[in-house]
């Protein structure tokens, strides 16, 4: 993929990204750890590539197996130690239905919020390869956002553990701005979403980030 230009256009997000994260931060925070098969790729739409491939027929000699996730027909690519699968950001009223990336022969489910992870991506190697990810501050307050919305309990307590983690490796690493700006950048509902979900973490939040909530705008 990183051959083809796939991921200089495509963001690996979900919690491969914690793990990436460890780089960002010299390997001076202390983040949850990697439990996930999931590789989670996504794609600004419309994508501006021009040149097509097909992604399957790329990876398939590596063992994966075409699937399709649930009634609606998203496309995962399957492998016994790795699960691929294409997000795209929600626009409007939003839609059950695949998103078609026809330069790349997937489809791709769209989820709210996702734009905000675009805000400021970092660039980091896995193995000598370039990824993108987004930046920990916009990830952090990503993870508050949809947490309220994970049907699975145990997925909204990940995201809640998630996203305590990094605001606190953001604070004792003293990027607290980072946060402050990635906060500014989003619309007012979703500030008061934030505050709010944040709210109900009750005693799970550390004081710094406590400290860190009275300095932002309500």
């Amino acid at each position: 993929m990183g051959r083809e230009g796939v991921l200089d256009e495509a963001m690996l997000v979900g919690s491969w990204c914690v793990f990436l994260y460890n780089d960002y931060f010299s390997g001076k925070a202390i983040l949850p750890p990697l439990r996930t098969r999931d590789l989670d790729f996504l794609f600004p739409i419309p994508l501006k590539r021009k040149r097509e491939i097909d992604l399957f027929e790329l990876l398939k000699d590596l063992g994966f197996i075409l699937d399709y996730k649930g009634e609606q027909g998203y496309i995962t690519f399957m492998h016994p130690d790795l699960i691929l699968e294409f997000l795209a950001p929600e626009r409007g009223k939003g839609t059950l239905k695949p998103l078609p990336i026809a330069q790349l022969g997937i489809n791709a489910q769209a989820l709210r919020f996702m734009d905000m992870l675009f805000r400021d991506p970092i660039q980091t190697s896995f193995e000598d390869v370039k990824v993108r990810i987004p930046h920990p501050a916009d990830f952090a307050l990503h993870k508050i956002l949809i947490a309220k919305r994970r049907k699975e309990y145990g997925k909204a307590e990940k995201d809640k553990t998630q996203a305590i983690a990094l605001l606190k490796a953001l604070i004792e690493t003293k990027r607290l701005d980072s946060i402050q700006t990635a906060y500014n950048s989003i619309p007012k509902t979703w500030r008061d979403n934030i505050i709010r979900e944040l709210g109900s973490f009750n005693e799970s939040i550390p004081t710094d980030i406590r400290l860190l909530l009275e300095t932002l705008p309500q």
